[in-house]
């Protein structure tokens, strides 16, 4: 599903004003798709309608709504927060309402009646700031935003929520939390970003009159996934195939104390199809993982007194490399000097796709100039905190900026970065990202990721195109987390119940 930032929504609107439309046509049908909106959800008759309007064509939107809630029998207060319209064409619109029974009340003069408004509205229709505005809520408005919050009406954001910023997801300070956003055309950046998405409440996408072969046509750097997309990525297994076209996948996980994270890594990746899964680990924990996977072969690695890797198992260790195609790094792994020795040398001598999680991504924080000397496809799979230690910034700062910080390392580092969490990132170094909307706080326990790295990692070792298997395993293990949700509660799910899922989706997938 296409999404487009604040730019890119300008050139749409450009598009079809050069195809004949106008842009008063375009805020005469944006307000008309609000109130298309609220009449078939709910009885406007005699209803109190607050309509709080800014300066901007956001604002003009809100007048063109107004006028025609009063046509159909609203009792309507149009609510100037910022003075008159500056736009020639919102000041068109709100000329507009001169012949209507609209009441106009500017919040400058009159704060305390439009406070007793809201409080006493049966709606109130957000069209204050829109799909431009950035930074944080002017301070004399922090008031009405306050009386909103606290106002039992039902709340209706036109585009978006005042105080959200449409281009990133943040939220830099106060903002209006609808129940309903009516945006046009196509979703914007904002509505699928947290923060910016959990004040938008249910989102309803109207259509203002653009030709869809100009929406299909324009250009987007966002995409949110979809099972159809998912879908598309798979091709039936050809009858008279073996295991060696499936792909050989060898994973460096596990170590003394982290042998679940082997486990669930080796079992993800069987499940999910690759031909042939080699785990290489320590001999100390080898009769731990083999009685809890028994599909995988296994390359065993032992080390002298010292710690060091001796030297057959580093020799077996790069064999099995040389026969990979593809080759899953991290989970469990440890960070002691050992480890990160020999994962500086696997990711500067592969030939083949690289995967890299947890303890692989934090080694890499400390050599993240190794990066540039690759020449394979590299995915890297950090949750929030990893990400902050490649970024040598705050977690918290991570989560205010995901979209931004994911595209820029992507791009930065030439490689494909999946930022996990809610609403996990995909972003491409060309700049294109993919958003996932599957998934839910159930899966937040350990081992979940190293589920998704088996995944992602069996996907790429078979041959699917890495952003593919990247968007792909993703998308799966969200969804198979849901249907965990559902059977087991959010609370008693276990990232082992995701793999139980997994057959199920494949069944879909396959018809």
């Amino acid at each position: 599903m296409k999404v487009l930032n604040c730019e890119q929504s300008k050139e749409l609107e450009k598009k079809a004003v050069d195809a004949g439309m106008s842009y008063l046509e375009l805020m005469e049908n944006a307000g008309a798709a609000a109130v298309r909106f609220m009449r078939k959800k709910f009885s406007l008759t005699n209803k109190k309608v607050v309509i709080l309007c800014g300066k901007g064509n956001n604002g003009g939107d809100g007048f063109v709504a107004g006028r025609l809630l009063s046509e159909y029998g609203a009792q309507v207060s149009v609510v100037l927060v910022d003075g008159y319209p500056v736009t020639e064409i919102a000041k068109t619109m709100f000329s507009r309402l001169s012949d209507t029974a609209v009441r106009i009340v500017h919040y400058a003069d009159n704060a305390g009646t439009v406070h007793l408004l809201v409080s006493g509205a049966d709606f109130i229709l957000d069209a204050i700031y829109g799909t431009g505005f950035h930074g944080s809520a002017a301070e004399n408005l922090l008031p009405l935003f306050h009386s909103v919050r606290h106002s039992s009406a039902t709340v209706i954001a036109v585009d978006m929520p005042s105080g959200a910023n449409c281009e990133t997801g943040a939220v830099e300070g106060e903002c209006i939390k609808a129940d309903y956003t009516v945006t046009f055309s196509t979703l914007k950046n904002g509505h699928m970003i947290r923060p910016a998405q959990e004040y938008c409440g249910e989102i309803a996408v109207a259509p203002i009159g653009i030709r869809s072969d100009l929406i299909n046509s324009q250009e987007h750097s966002l995409e949110v996934t979809e099972q159809a997309d998912v879908r598309s990525y798979f091709t039936p297994r050809n009858q008279e195939s073996n295991k060696g076209d499936y792909g050989r996948l060898l994973c460096l996980c596990g170590s003394d104390g982290m042998a679940g994270a082997a486990v669930m890594s080796a079992k993800a990746a069987v499940r999910c199809g690759a031909g042939l899964v080699n785990v290489a680990l320590p001999r100390s924990i080898y009769p731990i993982v083999a009685s809890q996977v028994i599909e995988p072969i296994y390359t065993l690695l032992d080390y002298d007194h010292r710690g060091n890797l001796q030297n057959d198992s580093l020799t077996a260790l790069f064999y099995a490399l040389s026969s990979a195609s593809a080759c899953l790094i991290g989970c469990g792994l440890g960070q002691s000097k050992q480890a990160t020795e020999l994962v500086l040398e696997l990711i500067s001598k592969s030939q083949v796709p690289l995967i890299v999680d947890a303890d692989g991504i934090n080694i890499l924080a400390e050599n993240i100039n190794i990066l540039k000397t690759v020449q394979v496809p590299v995915i890297l799979t950090p949750h929030p905190g990893e990400m902050a230690r490649l970024l040598q910034t705050s977690a918290k700062d991570v989560q205010a900026h995901r979209l931004a910080y994911a595209r820029d390392f992507a791009k930065e580092h030439n490689v494909i970065l999946v930022l996990k969490g809610a609403g996990t990132i995909i972003a491409e170094p060309n700049g294109m990202a993919h958003l996932n909307m599957t998934g839910n706080a159930g899966m937040a326990k350990g081992g979940s990721g190293d589920v998704l790295a088996g995944m992602l990692a069996s996907f790429a070792a078979q041959g699917m195109d890495p952003v593919k298997a990247a968007v792909g395993a993703v998308y799966l293990h969200g969804a198979a987390g849901d249907r965990c949700a559902k059977e087991f509660s959010k609370t008693a799910m276990l990232p082992t119940d995701i793999l139980d899922m997994l057959p199920g989706l494949f069944l879909e997938i396959e018809q």
